[in-house]
């Protein structure tokens, strides 16, 4: 057991549990199911992308985490303290903000925090200048809020969660509406967070913003979870997928999540009016076996390469997918920067003329697109 900020006491610290568990959450408005079944973990110290499209239910699930909403049923635990059973524990282990969170704008900056220290209870202001300097807004400490940019009222906010110095970070869209420079600074400063220790739980649904900081995700789509885990992994299962539906196998279900653990000695009992089964896990690729991919430029008809890697007989070993994207190939692959230099030699063999060779950057962009379904109509 170990002492969380305020006193409490975080029982997963330390004995292997996330630091977020959701186990079979529902929850509804009305006639309106928002949330069906959603379970999924968030590993300690990760950036972990909850991503889907408007009204898929990510901002009712934050809610929930943050002890403002309880489930209609289901089971969410933060450090291993449960947000229904425990919600005043809980909050001083979080620091959530919500999208487009409000500010108090005729102070100053240095005022706004020291009024938010003193509503945490905590005892020296010098924690004030130390989130002043992790989110760089010192030198605007004397300025008044009203007159910040959006990008630094944001900063402004995180500085505010921040001051109780909570394990998990739980932020809903906190780029929206920011302009580039702001949301650079943004994702750079989510990165030290990271280095320090803290997990972050990021929603969004502008993949754009999470590709570069999140080691793992979560897709929600209609109130259900499409999958969840590290990008790595998703990416092999679906790459697996991929390959048994051309062996003529039929579509795989997507992976399930781990059972939840009963306490020892007890039975483990079902969360939920009538919880689903957990669905199969799909085809499992054999490890070690980190996907990568590789986005090439090739002079003329780009499906001579994509045949020359896949049903040419080139003999690569290694290549897990081959796709046109347009007038590019982009490859799945596992075997570094040795198989890129194969792949490249091989084409070039085959007098395949080659002007551009660089990682696929957006993996996670391809992960959605795959994993989702196109909405028959507009998001909710």
């Amino acid at each position: 057991m170990s002492a969380a900020p305020g006193g409490a006491t975080a029982r997963g610290a330390g004995n292997g549990y996330p630091a977020i568990r959701v186990r079979h959450l529902w929850h509804r408005f009305g006639a309106h199911e928002v949330l069906r079944d959603v379970s999924f973990d968030v590993a300690r110290g990760e950036i972990f992308g909850f991503i889907g499209p408007n009204g898929a239910g990510k901002t009712t699930t934050i809610r929930v985490m943050a002890t403002l909403l309880e489930p209609m049923a289901g089971r969410v635990e933060i450090e291993g303290l449960d947000v229904t059973m425990e919600p005043e524990s809980v909050r001083k282990l979080i620091g959530y903000m919500p999208d487009h969170a409000g500010v108090y704008e005729r102070i100053t900056v240095r005022e706004y925090l020291e009024f938010f220290a003193d509503a945490y209870r905590i005892p020296s202001l010098g924690v004030v200048d130390a989130v002043l300097e992790l989110c760089d807004i010192r030198e605007l400490q004397a300025e008044l809020v009203a007159t910040m940019s959006k990008g630094q009222k944001q900063r402004l906010g995180l500085a505010r969660i921040l001051l109780h110095d909570p394990r998990v970070l739980i932020l809903d869209e906190p780029a929206s509406d920011l302009d580039p420079r702001a949301r650079i600074e943004i994702r750079d400063l989510l990165l030290d967070l990271q280095s320090l220790g803290k997990t972050i739980l990021l929603s969004s649904h502008i993949l754009s913003e999470l590709a570069d900081v999140c080691t793992s995700v979560g897709i929600i789509e209609r109130g259900s979870m499409v999958v969840a885990g590290p990008l790595g992994e998703i990416a092999e299962r679906l790459a697996a997928r991929r390959a048994a539906e051309a062996q003529g196998q039929g579509t795989l279900p997507a992976a399930g999540v781990v059972p939840w653990p009963a306490p020892p000695g007890q039975a483990a009992a079902p969360a939920g009016p009538v919880p689903a089964p957990a669905p199969a896990p799909l085809v499992p690729v054999p490890a070690p076996c980190q996907r990568e991919c590789l986005k090439l430029r090739v002079l003329g008809d780009p499906g001579a390469a994509a045949f020359a890697l896949t049903g040419g007989g080139a003999g690569i070993s290694g290549i897990l997918d081959v796709q046109i994207v347009g007038t590019a190939v982009h490859v799945g692959y596992a075997g570094g920067d040795a198989k890129v230099a194969e792949i490249v030699r091989v084409l070039a063999l085959r007098s395949i003329a080659i002007v551009g060779v660089e990682p696929e950057r957006n993996e996670l962009e391809r992960i959605f697109l795959e994993a989702t379904t196109r909405p028959a109509g507009a998001a909710r």
